[in-house]
């Protein structure tokens, strides 16, 4: 899925700002708290009630969020929400990736470097400013031009498309539909560019190597689903370890925990005895920029489940050495050293994800470790 229907994710995220984040809400009389987040750090931001969409997504695309974290006892009711918001960052996080290696990829052109050296008063590169008003009067006079800019990059592209008869009907209208997606959030910038140098003899060749990275992006697309099955069946798994672990605890290890868990009445008991307790699951996005204050994670996107309960710690039993040494497992040996949750549906998602990741040319790693606070934490990344 491209795009979230609903028009609110009934989710409440504690929002961590990059400097330039933090800079336009308080530009604009935004009180920010201060947020103490699963890993036991206290960051600045702030506290949504509620996600709208094409605004969030709007703030991760422009740089100004670095950490996103959502506390609950449980997941499976918000099920649909949890999916949504996922697949809004990481679709977010794809869009920016294009947008800047379109913008590199023009920056670095034999065409953009000869007009530098012919005009060294008036050079284009990475921290060209133009007003915007300007920009987008001339982009307007030029709508015709960029429109059949766009088509060529775009029409053989989804020729092969439509040609390709391994794909359903719906696959195709997604890939179709992501195809304008991605044009339509690259900055334009890079638009003023396409129109003022089009009659440069480079300039084929650059809308040949767009197009590449353009068909890149869409297979990347994919990623989108598999991390989000992923991350359900990490929540629901962790959910259902919270469960057990609450239960021991409040009515003995003889107590059938397993058909309290699994009748509906008994279940919604014990998931209100968790709410009220407090004993929270958190899922955690870091999404890396170049506006965040961590050096080196500009193209890293990291999925981070924290979980504070006991029930974890058969898992830190059997893995004590190596997490004390700082190394973490992977999430591969975590289900398999596990036996709670669903191990084979967990491995499933996991080997698809890695199988996908290797076909796009990501670097994919997982792994099972602990915050500097003591709370255990799965941790999936991907690297662009």
């Amino acid at each position: 899925m491209a795009s979230v229907k609903n028009p609110v994710i009934n989710l409440a995220p504690h929002v961590i700002l990059t400097n330039s984040g933090a800079g336009f809400f308080m530009d604009r009389g935004h009180k920010l708290s201060r947020i103490t987040m699963a890993d036991g750090t206290e960051q600045f931001g702030v506290k949504m009630a509620k996600v709208s969409p094409a605004s969030f997504q709007h703030m991760l695309r422009i740089g100004y969020l670095s950490r996103l974290e959502i506390s609950r006892h449980e997941f499976s009711t918000v099920r649909s929400d949890l999916m949504d918001f996922s697949k809004l960052i990481v679709f977010g996080f794809l869009y920016r990736q294009f947008d800047q290696t379109v913008f590199d990829l023009l920056i670095g052109s034999s065409m953009i470097k000869d007009w530098n050296r012919a005009n060294p008063g008036n050079i284009i590169d990475a921290q060209t400013k133009i007003n915007d008003t300007y920009l987008n009067e001339v982009l307007s006079q030029n709508s015709a031009q960029m429109k059949s800019i766009r088509k060529a990059i775009t029409a053989p592209l989804l020729e092969q498309v439509a040609g390709d008869r391994t794909l359903q009907a719906d696959e195709k209208n997604v890939m179709i539909f992501l195809a304008d997606k991605y044009l339509d959030f690259v900055r334009p910038f890079v638009w003023f560019i396409l129109t003022r140098f089009s009659s440069d003899q480079d300039h084929k060749l650059l809308i040949l190597e767009i197009r590449k990275r353009l068909d890149l992006y869409i297979r990347r697309s994919r990623i989108a689903d598999y991390l989000t099955l992923l991350l359900m069946e990490l929540a629901i798994s962790s959910e259902t370890l919270n469960m057990f672990s609450y239960a021991e605890k409040a009515y003995g290890e003889g107590f059938d925990i397993q058909a309290m868990i699994y009748d509906p009445a008994k279940r919604e008991t014990l998931l209100k005895a968790l709410e009220k307790s407090g004993k929270n699951l958190t899922i955690s996005w870091r999404i890396g920029n170049s506006n965040s204050s961590s050096i080196g994670t500009e193209k890293k996107l990291e999925l981070i489940i924290y979980n504070s309960e006991a029930d974890y710690l058969e898992l830190k039993e059997k893995v004590e050495e190596k997490m004390k040494a700082g190394s973490g497992i992977s999430l591969g040996q975590f289900y398999k050293s596990t036996s709670a949750g669903n191990a084979e549906m967990g491995l499933l998602y996991l080997g698809y994800l890695q199988e996908e990741c290797d076909k796009v040319g990501l670097r994919f790693t997982s792994r099972v470790s602990e915050a500097r606070s003591g709370v255990p934490s799965v941790i999936v990344t991907i690297q662009f």
